[in-house]
């Protein structure tokens, strides 16, 4: 008897010895069943690279566990020259990631504060309130809470300057600029905040922004074709930047400010961008090398100011949300003639990275669908057909409008010629007036008003739009410059009528 319970025993323990065995055989079994179908993902990119018209893509793909796909679609420029995976390209405000990281190791090293004002560490720094300037914080910046607008962060877009103060002159620039948001408060997107924390790993650490993330994050992290100036990314391959003129790719000899480098103008490569995604889901680990610890990383993917109405928060240099209803961080980037997209699937622990060199503003929206289709796809599901290919429409409704102040000029003309000939026909009593002369003309001013001055206000500056959507900005200015021309012509043209005049024959 107690040899056979001893027996049983035995084999009861073996068996539950044997569960976690089994178990992981299993889940083995089922994560090389679930693994992604890259062959799909890659004819998905390569469709999608085609109807939009992108001259080039690269894409990293990246494991948990090491798994990684990268590849280069297209050409990389007028040459012909195909993408490959260490093709460089402009990144855009994905690189305000780096700046964000680079930020925490000076967290982590306790030699800045994320709660400590920003005049700590730049006495001189100032916006155009004056107790303001002194409450605004690292973490405000970080997380986009400081009070810079949107359209100040855009202001300095076609500021070029490229010397060693072109960064402490931008930020010394902030002084003039009022807030539009009580410190703290509201989530407003502002490459000033990236630009103001550049300055202050610059002031802190005593080497350039450059000099310190190729150091301290880099360099760990093999990145070794990634690089903060286009002088040293053109003989490694620079990709050649596109912008597009009513949905066509036009090369465009993008230019690299180092003042905006932190906000938008890291350059890197699929390659380099998979290391970079690997620390990101392993505990900022890359081989041997750790770049920041694992609270650190939590740190920089927590949700903190929320965007809008959305379930969506700005974190620090990421996004925090939902991706098929798994937690994630993302963050895009545009520059004048790049776009790159990162995705961290945190829960499911894959990260993606995709790069063009076209930049497309009006679809915007389509290229955030295109990275986050490839990340569905990572995991098992299906492309995203959400949005709609929205540029068509912006384009149909600009030209549209020249084209009506185009006929609404030929229908002037007429009409005054008709006055001329019969004046008789022309409008009598103030109420006429009104209607036939006065109002369009005030209408045409209006629309002047809002092109010349209403929309560089909340949007960007004239020059800055006309760099950064070449096609709808110069639209803009010929309807704005009609209307203004035209305006105060029709208006002298019906001064000029006769008054009393007999009809022409």
């Amino acid at each position: 008897m107690q040899r056979a319970a001893h027996g049983t025993r035995l084999f009861f323990g073996r068996m539950l010895r044997s569960i976690p065995v089994v178990a992981l055989l299993v889940a083995s079994a089922f994560t090389r069943a679930a693994a992604p179908d890259f062959a799909a993902i890659g004819a998905y990119i390569e469709a999608q690279r085609v109807a939009e018209h992108i001259p080039g893509m690269a894409v990293a793909i990246v494991g948990g566990d090491g798994t990684v796909y990268v590849s280069g679609f297209g050409r990389a420029d007028e040459s012909g020259r195909t993408v490959a995976s260490n093709t460089p390209f402009i990144l855009g405000s994905t690189s305000k990631s780096f700046t964000a990281l680079a930020v925490m190791q000076l967290v982590e090293a306790r030699r800045i504060d994320l709660d400590a004002p920003v005049q700590r560490y730049l006495p001189w720094f100032r916006v155009a309130d004056e107790t303001a300037s002194a409450a605004i914080t690292v973490r405000e910046l970080l997380n986009q809470t400081s009070g810079l607008s949107t359209a100040a962060g855009r202001a300095t877009l076609t500021d070029f300057s490229s010397g060693d103060d072109a960064l402490e002159n931008r930020v010394r620039g902030l002084s003039t600029v009022a807030l539009t948001a009580p410190v703290g408060t509201t989530y407003q997107y502002s490459n000033c905040n990236y630009q103001t924390l550049g300055m202050i790993v610059q002031q802190v650490s005593g080497q350039s922004f450059e000099t310190y993330v190729a150091e301290h994050v880099f360099a760990p992290l093999a990145m070794n074709h990634t690089y903060t100036s286009k002088e040293a990314a053109v003989p490694a391959g620079l990709a050649s930047g596109h912008q597009t003129w009513f949905g066509r790719p036009v090369p465009f000899d993008e230019p690299v400010p180092r003042a905006s480098v932190p906000q938008g103008f890291v350059i890197s490569t699929a390659q380099d961008l998979a290391h970079y995604l690997y620390a990101q889901l392993n505990d900022g680990r890359y081989g041997d090398a750790v770049v920041l610890s694992s609270n650190g990383l939590a740190e920089l993917h927590k949700g903190t100011a929320r965007i809008g109405d959305s379930d969506t928060y700005y974190a620090m240099g990421w996004n925090a949300g939902t991706v098929d209803g798994q937690r994630a961080v993302w963050h895009e980037g545009d520059t004048f003639g790049f776009q790159s997209f990162l995705v961290v699937l945190t829960d499911d622990r894959w990260g993606v990275a995709v790069m063009a060199n076209r930049n497309a503003i009006p679809a915007n929206g389509r290229f955030e669908e295109i990275a986050f289709s490839i990340a569905s796809m990572v995991v098992g599901g299906t492309p995203k057909t959400e949005h709609v290919h929205d540029a068509t429409l912006v384009y149909t409704v600009f030209v549209g409008l020249v084209v009506v102040q185009l006929l609404g000029m030929a229908r002037t003309v007429t009409l005054l010629r008709r006055w001329r000939r019969d004046p008789s026909s022309r409008p009598h009593g103030a109420a006429a007036t009104l209607a036939r002369i006065a109002l369009p003309s005030t209408l045409n001013l209006l629309w002047a008003a809002l092109v010349f001055v209403a929309l560089p206000g909340m949007f960007a500056p004239i020059r800055t739009l006309t760099w950064a959507v070449p096609d709808i900005g110069y639209l803009l200015l010929v309807s704005g410059a009609i209307a203004l021309v035209w305006s105060a012509t029709r208006l002298w043209l019906v001064r000029r009528l006769p008054l009393g005049a007999k009809p022409l024959r």
